[in-house]
């Protein structure tokens, strides 16, 4: 089965890539609309994942009392919290196993997985999980974060919206004040809107002084 391709109002792949910033302010007065929101949140989550378990949940905060509830949880990066549209905060699951039986059974549902893939796959997750411990959990967790994170960022662009990614913010209270439910943990808030600066380019080390071949 075959997915569909969605186009995008601003397809161009390298101004979205290379022309990215991360904007710490945005125009206050320009809302996302709710539909187009869940679609630029669906198009992110086609970032891959381990497993293909997409251990992510999305919180979009996007309200006068969800951002004043935030707003003294981001350190220094109040001037998103107070300009940006939404903020979207990125949870991961501690148990993403937990989502295999769903999405693999769909997948037999929709044909694009046979029944003995589902049963062999399904085997080696339990196995997988049945075993790791915390470091390797919060390993994949994390690395799947920020793989959604990004695809979310560029997928933002692409609808003609900029984004800062923010890591500095209070976890603990963050999670007790917006986690939709038991053992997720916030990984990533991603500040979105319209710039109302230009921000500004960033300085990256030679690709020579950091690439060795073997």
């Amino acid at each position: 089965m075959t997915t569909q391709i969605p186009t995008f109002p601003h397809n161009d792949f390298a101004q979205n890539v290379f022309g990215r910033r991360s904007i710490r302010r945005f125009k206050p007065d320009v809302k996302i609309p709710r539909d187009e929101m869940i679609q630029i949140l669906a198009e992110a989550g086609r970032a891959p994942s381990s497993m293909n378990l997409q251990p992510w949940r999305f919180v979009v905060v996007e309200s006068a009392e969800g951002k004043a509830k935030l707003h003294d949880q981001v350190m220094t990066n109040t001037p998103q919290v107070e300009t940006a549209s939404a903020l979207v905060i990125v949870f991961a699951l501690a148990h993403p196993e937990h989502n295999a039986q769903e999405i693999y059974d769909a997948a037999v549902a929709q044909g694009s997985m046979d029944q003995a893939t589902h049963d062999r796959e399904l085997t080696e997750i339990a196995g997988f999980y049945g075993h790791a411990g915390e470091v390797p959990r919060t390993k994949i967790i994390g690395f799947d974060s920020g793989l959604v994170t990004m695809q979310l960022a560029l997928v933002a662009r692409a609808h003609g919206y900029d984004t800062c990614i923010i890591g500095g913010f209070e976890g603990p209270k963050v999670q007790a004040a917006f986690a939709p439910g038991e053992g997720l943990i916030p990984q990533i808030i991603v500040a979105m809107g319209k710039a109302d600066e230009a921000g500004y380019p960033t300085v990256r080390l030679p690709i020579d002084e950091i690439t060795t071949f073997a």
